[in-house]
């Protein structure tokens, strides 16, 4: 793990200083500031370190990075510090992310389990139908289909069965504002204490407002979650059928075990390790669906902010946010090594 982070820094490193010195400097001027621009840019290159060998500006990249300093960006939709910008937004794609996968997991471990028990079946050729469509529908299409069909679109609706955009509606939030939805430094819309709306809601028992955040979620989970599952729904059929051939499943049918007990306890328990070993892939999956789900439905996220940051060229806050995505794939993939092992003691590491 610890040689993976120290490859992926050094990647976003050699990646940053690609662009010319004056172009990372010019980042940290503020117009706005009283202290002379020359100075300011003179200040910027002594703090990271760019009049020195690209070895010792690695030093100084590191050295910021475990202090908290990702740069600055300023954009129409952020203006302040990456690192700031990253704990505001972030909390909004984990929600996302929380509700597609346990989604994605609720149906397709038990839906996969039906289907590889009965292969050849209707079940069977129906999901083998969702799951190509899943693969070959892109992101980006599925969104705005559901935006239409959702929205006032072909419906014809006067107003949208789900809104299309926000965290909250303006009109859920509760009058005043209680000071866990407050920042309290800059006045902000901002729960506490995960930062979560639906869930810092649901703790201090405002369910009107945690149900409002819950419908906002409702099209981006289902453009998320479809091609998860379509993903996760065949490896566990796959699973279940190369299982099911197994010699000591055999061996539990010919004892006389109960067929129900067969397949949850020998087949499907077996089936899932090649499954969990593909979560990996399909959690690089979610988090590129996740840039393309908050900007098409304008759910302000990671994935937004690393949007608004690429079209405004704010090479810090590209930056920022791929080493963030990064770090969740790295950590990611250690937490299924770890369920890997814990389903199979085969497996030592």
């Amino acid at each position: 793990m610890i040689p993976t982070l120290f490859g992926l820094t050094l990647l976003m490193f050699l990646l940053e200083r690609a662009i010319p010195n004056s172009i990372l400097a010019s980042q940290y001027v503020n117009p706005q500031s009283t202290v002379p621009i020359t100075e300011q840019l003179h200040n910027a290159y002594i703090q990271l370190g760019l009049n020195n060998p690209a070895p010792i500006q690695f030093l100084y990249y590191l050295n910021d990075i475990f202090h908290g300093n990702l740069g600055y960006m300023n954009t129409s939709y952020y203006s302040g510090s990456v690192s700031s910008a990253i704990l505001q937004y972030f909390p909004n794609t984990a929600q996302l992310v929380i509700f597609s996968m346990a989604v994605t997991l609720v149906i397709a471990i038990p839906l996969g389990t039906y289907i590889g028990a009965r292969p050849g079946s209707v079940a069977d050729h129906a999901s083998r139908v969702f799951s190509i469509t899943g693969f070959a529908i892109p992101t980006f299409w599925l969104g705005l289909m559901l935006q239409i069909a959702f929205g006032k679109g072909v419906l014809n609706l006067p107003i949208s069965v789900f809104p299309l955009g926000g965290v909250v509606s303006n009109s859920a939030l509760p009058s005043p504002l209680p000071s866990w939805l407050l920042n309290p430094t800059s006045g902000a819309l901002s729960s506490s204490p995960t930062h979560m709306v639906f869930f810092d809601a649901m703790l201090h028992g405002d369910f009107a407002l945690a149900e409002n955040a819950f419908v906002h979620m409702v099209l981006p989970i289902i453009t998320l979650t479809y091609a998860l599952l379509a993903g996760l729904l065949r490896f566990i059929r796959s699973g279940m059928v190369d299982s099911a051939s197994k010699e000591y499943v055999k061996t539990a049918r010919a004892k006389g075990v109960p067929e129900r007990m067969v397949i949850r306890t020998h087949i499907r328990k077996n089936a899932m390790i090649p499954a969990v070993t593909v979560i990996a892939l399909l959690i690089a999956d979610l988090l590129g669906g996740v840039v393309v789900t908050e900007t098409i439905f304008g759910y302000p996220g990671m994935g937004l902010l690393s949007v608004n940051a690429a079209i405004t060229d704010e090479i810090y806050g590209v930056v920022g946010t791929t080493l963030v995505f990064g770090v969740i794939m790295v950590v990611a993939n250690l937490v299924v090594d770890v369920v890997y092992a814990l389903l199979d003691p085969r497996i030592r590491y």
